[in-house]
């Protein structure tokens, strides 16, 4: 006769509360290893810890406060960094508050590094709690970093590494319940957007048709869908068409509330993004074929005085950058569609835009020569990065042979922007995480110089620093393996004086995905001749094998 069988009880322990923010949020053991646990380390993620205050508060669990969001990036009050709005967990419902979790923790830490503090931190938390329609696009894209954590974590390791890496849960049926909540809070936003546009039309705040599209173009981008991000884009400049000013203030219509810093930062940061994608990435050339920045507006004299605030002088340059962006995009664009190079009028924005490009460059230069503190002298480094590019750029020539022979003549100008950006990347930084969603400061401009300037070690140097600020983000990836083509094209048709004739260079102008996003069409144009070459490849490929694939292209260039 057998014994009857008790059952097991499993021993009790304490719960562990001193392991990282990250894993928690992930229900997984953190090792504690300071100051990132391996596992951070291993799935390249953000590892933080609370602080020992956050861990003795008492009270009961339903009340307990939401995973504060990192609050500090920087020195405390270097830009004034706004504390985020206190949530408690009855506010949501399970599992909400994961997803709210995961946005403030890794979401927001990430978009940070790039700045809008005010935007991320604060003004997008906020709204919230007021609409519907941005806190379900929150919940959706904290789902979907969930999503995409499983996912990495799924993928089969290939012997030999692809050129890009799509995101599994971008062509596939949702999988994962993270992977079926993330389209079902994202359609909900979607579908309570459409509905609030055909009630209420125009009347909608520009606050927010910014706030809930700068969302959709998030869940877009770590989905790697360039097609539907480019539609988001137009459609956004499109809709703020009406209550866009020309001198790029803020652009709310309703009375000055709280946030005004981060609507602003909303409004720079879309227009940065929709301009230096329109001219720098060619998944998103929807923008230039339409007419949404016609007109013409004089640049305001926007450099501070010298005495003004780190954040004052921060403000009038992104007003500047935000400024000078749009007359580039609008003079591309009318060359592009046979426009008058004659104009008085555009003579005149030229001069202004250029002239105050220079006077930016010796102030942030002076600024940069008598900062003592490292933060801020990375940041002053990074708008002086800026500041040479928009320099050189809006020396801008309608004819094409005439702009190439301009940026011949700036090479220095370029390799000192270059070893600028590489110092700073080569400072160290509290930061221990993936380089960030959107970088439109650094990222674009070393872009431009990669395009633009001909001399083989410094686009050479600004591709390298590219790779270190794309991480893995799907386009980023994209473009680099584009420029890399592009580059090893031109290279080949070096003369003997090491000089490539203007007649044998190239502009990417436009690309498109097949329906899993595995094979890639380029489409380059002779700069000289407007000749086009289209071509197609995979992401199992090497740029070798495409290079060889591409002899016959190359042989007919050198015709």
């Amino acid at each position: 006769m057998t014994a009857p069988s008790i059952p097991r009880v499993r021993a009790r322990r304490p719960k562990v509360r001193t392991g990282c923010v990250t894993c928690k949020s992930r229900r997984i053991k953190c090792d504690e290893a300071r100051p990132a646990c391996l596992r951070c380390q291993k799935s390249r993620l953000p590892c933080q810890y609370h602080d020992a205050s956050e861990m003795n508060q008492d009270g009961p669990q339903c009340q307990r406060t939401i995973l504060p969001a990192s609050q500090q990036l920087r020195p405390r009050g270097e830009f004034g960094m706004p504390l985020p709005p206190r949530v408690k967990r009855s506010d949501f419902l399970e599992p909400e508050v994961y997803y709210f979790d995961l946005f403030r923790n890794i979401i927001v830490e990430n978009l940070c590094q790039n700045g809008y503090i005010s935007l991320w931190s604060r003004t997008i938390l906020r709204e919230s709690f007021r609409d519907e329609c941005v806190r379900d696009a929150v919940l959706g894209i904290g789902a979907l970093s969930c999503a995409l954590m499983v996912d990495n974590q799924c993928v089969n390791v290939k012997l030999t590494k692809p050129l890009w890496i799509v995101p599994t849960i971008a062509v596939s049926m949702p999988n994962t319940k993270y992977h079926r909540d993330a389209i079902k809070y994202y359609m909900k936003s979607i579908a309570r957007f459409r509905t609030r546009i055909s009630h209420e039309g125009s009347s909608i705040p520009p606050r927010s048709i910014m706030i809930i599209s700068i969302l959709f173009i998030i869940f877009e981008t770590m989905q790697g869908d360039t097609d539907s991000i480019d539609r988001i884009m137009l459609s956004a400049i499109t809709a703020l068409k009406a209550s866009l000013k020309q001198d790029v203030e803020p652009q709310c219509q309703t009375p000055p509330v709280l946030d005004d810093d981060g609507v602003r930062e909303a409004d720079y940061f879309l227009t940065r993004l929709s301009g230096f994608s329109s001219l720098l990435s060619p998944f998103h050339y929807s923008l230039l074929k339409s007419k949404v920045y016609e007109g013409s507006h004089m640049l305001k004299d926007t450099i501070p005085s010298p005495t003004s605030t780190p954040q004052q002088i921060q403000h009038a340059f992104e007003q500047y950058t935000t400024s000078a962006l749009i007359w580039c995009f609008r003079t591309v664009r009318g060359n592009m569609s046979g426009g008058s190079p004659d104009d008085i009028k555009q003579q005149e924005e030229q001069l202004a835009v250029s002239y105050q490009a220079d006077g930016w460059c010796k102030f942030i230069t002076k600024k940069l020569e008598v900062e003592s503190d490292p933060w801020q002298r990375r940041t002053w480094k990074i708008m002086l990065v800026e500041a040479k590019m928009f320099s050189i750029y809006t020396t801008y020539c309608h004819d094409a042979e005439e702009h190439e022979r301009m940026w011949d003549s700036r090479v220095d100008d370029c390799r000192e922007a270059v070893a600028l950006a590489e110092s700073v990347l080569d400072e160290p930084t509290p930061l221990n995480s993936l380089p960030p969603l959107f970088e439109d400061k650094l990222l674009p401009t070393l872009r431009c110089f990669i395009c633009k300037c001909r001399d083989a070690e410094t686009r050479a140097r600004a591709l390298r620093i590219c790779t270190r600020l794309s991480g893995p983000w799907f386009e980023n990836r994209a473009i680099l393996v584009g420029m890399q083509i592009v580059i090893a094209m031109e290279e080949g048709n070096r003369d003997p004086c090491g000089f490539i004739p203007i007649r044998l260079r190239y502009r990417w102008n436009e690309s498109s995905w097949n329906d899993d996003r595995t094979e890639l069409r380029m489409v380059l144009t002779r700069i000289a001749t407007g000749a086009r070459k289209e071509f197609t490849f995979d992401s199992d490929c090497t740029i070798e094998d495409i290079l060889k694939r591409l002899g016959k292209l190359l042989y007919d260039g050198q015709q």
